[in-house]
């Protein structure tokens, strides 16, 4: 079976390192990650590349991470799913992915 990649992105209101470290924090992956499938969740911080490498049940991808000004950042998650996969039901799981990790940003490191 052949796959496809799906991309979504998201300006983060925090730094990318901040962004980065939340993302690969296996205690927060169920918050985040979309479901694609049965099984766990497993994290890959790539810090040296801007990214973290993940795998839910059924999917694999990576989450990069860039710096975009004082307090901002820039992220892109991409989802690697079977080409029978519908790309906007995707699209729109990694939106809410990206979402929910924005949310977990903001709950644990920003101030108000």
């Amino acid at each position: 079976m052949t796959t496809r990649m799906v991309t979504s992105n998201r300006t983060m209101t925090a730094d990318a390192d901040i962004v980065l470290n939340t993302a690969s924090d296996a205690t927060r992956a169920k918050a985040w990650l979309p479901e694609g499938g049965a099984g766990g969740y497993d994290v890959d911080l790539r810090a040296g590349e801007g990214r973290v490498e993940w795998r839910t049940g059924g999917w694999t991808g990576d989450l990069t991470v860039t710096g975009s000004g004082t307090g901002a950042s820039e992220a892109e998650l991409r989802a690697k799913v079977d080409d029978d996969a519908d790309p906007g039901d995707v699209r729109e799981r990694l939106d809410r992915a990206l979402s929910a990790l924005a949310a977990e940003v903001d709950q644990n490191f920003n101030v108000s």
